[in-house]
């Protein structure tokens, strides 16, 4: 039973691989020999926190594409970590708000770099 689920790990995690080469190759690129710790790693801290399906999974993957490897540990980010740790939350729950507050986020940035360039 244990080499049956190592092997359908296995093939998750080269799935996830084969899935964001053409969607982050420049990140992937520069992870290089280390993508496929890097891709396990975010299985498990995204098992760690209740998010274990494999669609959950993947996308709290890509927020780390966005925010950078545990980025919900880092200053400035204390948002994601409530969000993640939130006992009361389910999975689902916590991928919409951790997406959702991306967006904001992003949204924010964008904006702060146009009023800077208009002032400039």
């Amino acid at each position: 039973m244990d080499q049956m689920q190592q092997d359908a790990s296995e093939r998750f995690v080269d799935k996830l691989m084969a899935h964001f080469v053409p969607l982050w190759p420049a990140q992937v690129k520069e992870l290089g020999a280390g993508y496929r710790a890097w891709i396990e790693g975010g299985v498990r801290t995204a098992k760690g926190y209740g998010i274990d399906t494999q669609q959950l999974s993947a996308r709290f993957i890509n927020l780390w594409f966005v925010w950078g490897r545990d980025f919900e540990n880092r200053f400035g980010f204390e948002w994601a970590k409530e969000i993640v740790t939130a006992e009361k939350r389910n999975a689902a729950v916590k991928i919409h708000q951790l997406s959702y507050r991306t967006r904001v986020e992003l949204e924010a940035r964008e904006n702060e770099q146009n009023e800077m360039r208009m002032v400039a």
